[in-house]
């Protein structure tokens, strides 16, 4: 299958510079910093706009493609027909996403049965169960993932407000990180990254910097992930949720240390 990729670049850079003056033991100085730059992103799927989102400018494609996924708009690459990004320097960009016909119904069928006018997110009930996924990942190598997602960040470096995500195979080697000012952006540009380039995220562990809420798990799970590792606090309802669905949770990975939420029985000691 061809693989479906945007056929235009953000018209946005990542990062912006504004006057500010730091203050310190030393003194006051006006200096110039580097900011984090969000801005509006559309997604519309079949002529429909479902939802409208900031975002980091960059990978806007991924990101449509792996919110298609991770909201259950899509159940695989297979339904993924086309992605295409209209960039707009002044209204903002557009993704606009192809996907079979019976499917277009199905997103029009819910939104009207939920009184809508934007996207949904689906329930923790609809989550699917983990099953067949067994990969195992070791405590040390879960380490080493935290410390390339670090390393990884280049954005943070610069600006300190972006989150990252990384896809990980099991013996650690980085498959694909993405950063972003919003924590589920970063996942599903991550996940649309593997999605369309046909890499399999069911035998991977997806590691994030910030916190792992629920709707996280949520979109790990609808991905197919097995194993999320934060490196930052769980949520309760992500551990309820990571517990109902079969997913293992890792949450305050720093180095071989770690809290084990739920199903522990993929992390080898």
């Amino acid at each position: 299958m061809a693989q479906p990729r945007a056929t235009q670049r953000s018209t946005g850079e990542a990062v912006a510079r504004r006057r500010v003056r730091r203050i310190s033991a030393d003194g006051a100085a006006d200096i110039e910093d580097e900011l984090a730059v969000e801005r509006w992103l559309r997604i519309i799927v079949n002529g429909r706009e479902l939802m409208a989102v900031m975002a980091s400018p960059g990978h806007e494609d991924e990101l449509g493609a792996g919110l298609a996924l991770t909201q259950g708009w899509i159940r695989s690459r297979r339904d993924l027909l086309r992605v295409t990004l209209r960039a707009d320097a002044d209204k903002g960009d557009t993704v606009r996403i192809v996907v079979p016909v019976e499917l277009s119904l199905a997103i029009g069928e819910r939104l009207s049965a939920r009184g809508s006018c934007g996207g949904w997110v689906l329930s923790d009930e609809e989550l699917p169960e983990i099953a067949g996924c067994e990969p195992t990942a070791s405590a040390d190598r879960l380490g080493e993932m935290a410390r390339s997602l670090t390393a990884a960040q280049q954005l943070y470096k610069r600006t300190g407000g972006v989150h990252g995500a990384g896809v990980f195979r099991a013996d650690g080697e980085l498959v694909a990180a993405r950063e972003d000012v919003g924590r589920h952006n970063a996942v599903d540009k991550v996940i649309g990254h593997c999605l369309l380039a046909g890499e399999a995220v069911d035998d991977k562990v997806l590691v994030v910097s910030g916190r792992a809420s629920q709707e996280i798990v949520g979109k790990a799970a609808r991905a197919g992930v097995a194993i999320l590792a934060s490196m930052s606090a769980p949520t309760a309802a992500a551990v309820d949720a990571a517990q109902r669905c079969g997913l293992t949770l890792v949450g305050f990975l720093r180095g071989r240390r770690m809290n084990v939420y739920a199903h522990p029985r993929r992390i080898v000691v």
